[in-house]
């Protein structure tokens, strides 16, 4: 089991742990060539807002000094388009990078990071926090650059509005995204946010600016623009009246003159259809629950999409589910693999027959093969503006929907009339994404990652079709994924959301019920709870106990676990004897030669190493290595982690020599099979740094050290309590060179 895995991971070396960040080659060095990451193409067709623009310059020029600006305001009003152009201008000057990053939330923050990590060169083998923060470093490094920080509407993530009570309920691991934002000479960020708060929490009041409607002459511009029509002197007053009931918001403006693309009605008709839905939407939104008033939305923008949503009914079925089972997942980098499975889709259960029974069966979505049926259910969403085109890195296409457009569509099938519609696409997007999520494991982790963020949102939606089952499951599975990267700050918010369903579906003592407490529990000592760890494991053992008896697998791996919990508290002798408990159990079980009686032998000599029993853990660790190569080979992690033991074993006996040869034996492996950059290299780096200490090699161990507590002291702080380990080795070395004035600076 996981929790199983993660214990066993951080035993060895007690409060001597060396976090990843040896990256910092990648950090300091600046790029070849400025690089340009931004997923959207140039709006050729953008109609120029020359205030906001030119204020937006006033605020965010090109210049030697860092610094913020932000656009905020109502969805809808076109802040990403003003960004878009912001983003592409300053591509103009041949020396500057320009980054754009989804701030939505975590995910799509963490994805667009990645992204830049590799447009930059960055190890493949960062992930986590490392990732974000050697991201940060590497922008910083080569100046001057741009980032786009788009939709940033949960200020929260970024620290804003957060409370002393919500860092004690994240814990001090859970550093807002805010640390992990560049800053630096040449740099600029730009923000947009639906948030008004953003003005004053993240960007000073007076480099905020409030983005709302267009004027009449923007609006009337716009409108020509995408109805691809010069308007006749008898439409005039009619579109003036439309642009104002549509509250000159770009958004609205553009799906109203897409859908007046087609003859099918003039824009008088346009505008009473409009007014009455207005009206509807008013007393609906009213009445709604706040799973759909979260966020304020116009109810022009609103009734603009219901009216082509009545079109696109018509004209292409297959179109109008492709959109409706997107509102239950994320709006962006949309992979055609979900567009086709959700163009297939078909429960069987008719539902939607009684929606379309009314329109020609011989609608045009009816082709000769899923192929055609596919495409043109594409083009007719695009057509629409429903659906728009996105850039990817690997040169993939994707799509993206509107936030809004996600948002309009909930509002209309929260309607009492529709909840059998509301069931059937929010069970698609859950099925549909149970079917393309894989089984976490290194081979399938870009499968994972790109339908990461449209699991979260399509569980979100579960309670609507009684698929929580099904959205445990999903998260179960993209838990492990995220556990395996190291991204376990998301990692605990999806295991706490599978363990509530779960035990809410099924009870407390249902077995994958305490499989999601031990997966959480796993989570959190990743994260540094160890009072919560050792709380949960107790739990979750106890249960075992109860209904599985202390022989099976489970139980016993459950009191493995406890044993790790009480070894990170510090309480060895306890950690002894469950140890001792585990490895009768498993000898008996499993036998001798058992990979799990293996790992908890060698558990059970560092935890001898810990009580000062060093010749007692040498010989567990000689006997465990040799079953290791035996049966696993060199070159497995498990063997490399109990050499790895036995070095610090050695080293604890004083046997620095042979403790350095092991630890070099695992360093030139590591190297091999991982890389100079993968987090356990790093860590055999910093034991044979504290070995070249020990021999008196002073000069190679400051080396290493200084490395080591630059890299801390960034990503943990001062006060965390690996820093100051380091910072007291280092300031012993530079004693034993001599340098007293430099040791006393450090502590």
């Amino acid at each position: 089991m996981r929790s199983t895995r993660a214990i066993k991971s951080n035993t060895i070396g007690n409060n001597a742990r060396i976090y990843q960040a040896d990256v910092i080659q990648n950090y300091a060095s600046k790029p070849s060539e400025p690089c340009v990451l931004i997923p959207f193409p140039r709006n050729e067709e953008l109609i120029s807002r020359q205030d906001l623009i030119s204020e937006l310059d006033r605020i965010l020029p090109l210049s030697e000094d860092y610094s913020t600006a932000a656009l905020y305001g109502l969805g809808g009003s076109g802040k990403t388009q003003i960004a878009l152009d912001y983003a592409y201008r300053r591509c103009h000057d041949p020396t500057c990078s320009v980054f754009w990053v989804h701030a939505d939330n975590e995910t799509t923050f963490t994805q667009d990071y990645k992204s830049i990590a590799r447009k930059l060169g960055l190890s493949s083998n960062l992930d986590g926090e490392d990732l974000l923060m050697a991201v940060r470093y590497s922008i910083e490094a080569s100046p001057p650059w741009v980032l786009i920080l788009d939709n940033a509407d949960n200020l929260r993530l970024f620290g804003v509005g957060n409370t002393a009570q919500d860092a004690l309920n994240t814990g001090d691991h859970a550093s807002s995204l805010d640390s992990f934002i560049p800053r630096g000479p040449r740099g600029q960020i730009l923000w947009t946010s639906r948030d008004e708060r953003i003005s004053g929490g993240l960007v000073a009041a007076r480099r905020a600016i409030k983005v709302s409607h267009m004027t009449p002459d923007e609006a009337k511009e716009l409108f020509d623009s995408v109805r691809n029509k010069q308007a006749s002197s008898n439409e005039a007053k009619d579109i003036a009246a439309l642009l104002a009931e549509l509250d000159w918001l770009p958004l609205a403006i553009s799906q109203a003159a897409a859908y007046l693309r087609r003859p099918l009605t003039t824009v008088e008709e346009y505008m009473l259809r409009l007014k009455e839905g207005k009206k509807r939407w008013r007393i609906l939104k009213q009445s709604q629950t706040d799973r759909f008033r979260r966020r304020e939305v116009s109810n022009s923008i609103l009734e603009t999409w219901n009216i082509s949503m009545k079109q696109l009914q018509i004209e292409n079925k297959t179109s109008y589910q492709i959109l409706h089972i997107h509102a239950f997942m994320d709006n962006q980098n949309i992979p055609f693999e979900l567009i086709k499975q959700a163009a297939l889709y078909s429960d069987e259960s008719n539902v939607l027959d009684h929606v379309h029974e009314e329109y020609d069966s011989s609608s045009s979505s009816d082709s000769d093969s899923d192929g055609d049926k596919i495409t043109e259910a594409i083009a007719r969403l695009c057509e629409f503006s429903f659906l728009s085109i996105q850039d990817t890195e690997n040169g993939k296409r994707a799509y993206k929907v509107h936030k809004l457009v996600q948002e309009a569509m909930r509002y209309e099938l929260g309607r009492k009339e529709r909840k059998k519609e509301e069931k059937y696409f929010s069970a698609a997007a859950l099925g549909i994404i149970s079917n393309l999520l894989p089984v976490s494991g290194p081979e399938v982790w870009n499968e994972c990652e790109k339908y990461t963020a449209h699991a979260q949102r399509a569980c979100e939606w579960a309670t609507l079709c009684g698929g929580e089952l099904t959205a445990a499951n999903i998260l179960t599975r993209l838990s492990d994924y995220l556990y395996e990267c190291g991204r376990w700050r998301e990692g605990e918010i999806i295991d706490q959301r599978a363990y509530g369903l779960r035990k809410t579906a099924l009870g407390d003592k249902h077995l994958d019920t305490i499989a999601s407490m031990s997966n959480l529990g796993a989570t959190y000592h990743e994260l540094g709870k160890y009072e919560e760890t050792k709380k949960i494991t107790m739990e979750v053992l106890a249960l075992r106990r109860d209904i599985l008896g202390d022989k099976h697998p489970n139980t016993i791996e459950s009191i493995a676990d406890l044993a790790t919990a009480y070894y990170t508290l510090d309480n060895y002798e306890e950690a002894e004897g469950l140890y001792m408990e585990v490895i009768a159990l498993q000898r008996e079980i499993l036998g001798e030669k058992h990979p799990n009686t293996i790992t908890n032998m060698a558990c059970l000599a560092i935890t001898y190493n810990a009580l000062g029993r060093y010749k007692e853990a040498e010989g567990i660790h000689v006997e465990v290595l040799a079953l290791q190569r035996e049966i696993l080979g060199d070159e497995h992690p498990h063997t490399l982690w109990n050499m790895a033991s036995l070095a610090a074993a050695y080293y604890a006996l004083n046997n620095h020599e042979k403790a350095e040869g092991l630890y070099m034996e695992v360093l030139a492996l590591r190297r091999k099979i991982l890389g100079d950059n993968h987090p356990n290299t790093i860590k055999s780096m910093a034991y044979l740094a504290r070995t070249y200490h020990a021999l008196g090699r002073y000069k190679e161990a400051e080396g290493m050290q200084v490395k080591v507590l630059a890299l801390q002291q960034e990503i943990l702080g001062d006060k965390h309590p690996d820093t100051v380990w380091s910072r007291e080795g280092l300031a012993a070395t530079y004693r034993a060179l001599g340098r007293n004035e430099d040791a006393d600076k450090l502590v």
